[in-house]
């Protein structure tokens, strides 16, 4: 059994502000890396419930920020991690066919959504008719190769919204989010385990989880704050003039991240980025 994880640092318990990069201090610093290693332990405890529950495979998407937020060398050996700045035409890089089940860690609500913790990104398919958050356009990028989302651990606006649109998929509410940048946390250890135990029986059952599916043909835009994603206060807007228009969810998206001026694709040689 092939397990792929998509993970996001905003859902994690004891998670409760964006993380700053422009601020240097070591208060700043000691910080940051406090949560990554939250983080880490949170994706660690999913990967060993899909071990417990009989994966060959668990190959984890280090996806939050510049890319490079776990600490690889506290995670289970058994693992493998992409990380690192995206050079590839995916959002979800090497997830085709083959794999059996996608696990969604640390994720947050999408932008918009009241007194939930850290919410961002909205995405807006065929003009309205689905709003997703980033936790849900993973699984619908999965379900368009058929591939179905078992698990998701957040606070509980986020693990509402997905359970939504896969009804049988395994939950984990590691916090109680009470505003943007307030939440009641569950102790990291119970955290994890909660996530552990929910991943393997989610697994176990895999077969009962249903992909989910957008079908075809599609549109699809990217909802934007006037201010920044961080800054919602003022409503949003799409960020392309004219929606991308395909047959399937992973043609739209990749099109769509394709057309974004932050985004390039396909780089095979280095051209000057360096770490932010």
């Amino acid at each position: 059994m092939k397990v792929y994880i998509q993970t996001d640092i905003e859902g994690v318990a004891g998670v409760v502000f964006f993380e700053n990069r422009k601020n240097d201090s070591a208060e700043n610093l000691a910080h940051r890396l406090r949560v990554r290693k939250l983080l880490t332990n949170e994706v660690n405890a999913a990967a060993l419930g899909a071990f417990d529950a009989g994966a060959t495979t668990v190959l984890i998407n280090d996806n939050h920020g510049c890319c490079d937020s776990i600490f690889i060398e506290q995670l289970d050996p058994r693992c493998e991690v992409i990380h690192g700045r995206s050079t590839a035409e995916h959002w979800l890089p090497e997830l085709d066919e083959l794999w059996d089940a996608l696990v969604l860690i640390g994720m947050h609500a999408m932008a918009g959504t009241p007194k939930a913790n850290l919410p961002h990104s909205q995405w807006l398919v065929n003009g309205g008719e689905y709003l997703l958050s980033e936790a849900s356009m993973a699984a619908a990028l999965a379900g368009d190769r058929g591939i179905p989302t078992v698990f998701i651990s957040g606070d509980q606006f986020i693990t509402e919204e997905v359970q939504q649109k896969v009804p049988a998929i395994g939950t984990a509410v590691v916090k109680k989010s009470l505003g943007p940048y307030q939440a009641r946390s569950l102790v990291p250890e119970r955290a994890c385990a909660l996530i552990r135990d929910g991943v393997r029986m989610a697994l176990e059952r895999r077969a009962a989880i249903a992909p989910f599916k957008i079908p075809g043909p599609v549109s699809l835009n990217l909802n934007e704050s006037v201010r920044g994603n961080h800054n919602q206060q003022e409503g949003f807007s799409p960020v392309l003039s004219e929606d991308v228009k395909g047959s399937t969810m992973n043609e739209v998206f990749t099109e769509l991240l394709a057309r974004m001026p932050w985004f390039t694709t396909d780089i095979t040689l280095p051209d000057g980025f360096e770490y932010p």
